[in-house]
């Protein structure tokens, strides 16, 4: 049996790791560099746990996902 971690669950706990949870700009401009087109809203609602009854709720692209941990490993907020 495989048990995977929601891609959305990532996301949140890498910002909030990071302590950038709440730059939404900056994460605006973290997707952007990778070509992603992300409003407020989008990170809000990829920001909400997955498997809940979350009405906001939008799962998160696991491509929008490694685009933004390459993105963090540019800034040099992550390692390899």
């Amino acid at each position: 049996m495989s048990s995977n971690i929601a891609t959305n669950d990532v996301f949140k706990e890498l910002c909030l790791m990071l302590r950038i949870h709440r730059d939404k700009d900056y994460l605006i401009e973290l997707f952007a560099r990778k070509g992603w087109d992300v409003s407020r809203a989008k990170i809000y609602s990829w920001s909400k746990k997955a498997g809940g009854v979350t009405r906001d709720f939008r799962p998160m692209p696991e491509r929008a996902l490694r685009d933004f941990i390459d993105a963090l490993k540019e800034e040099r907020l992550v390692e390899e």
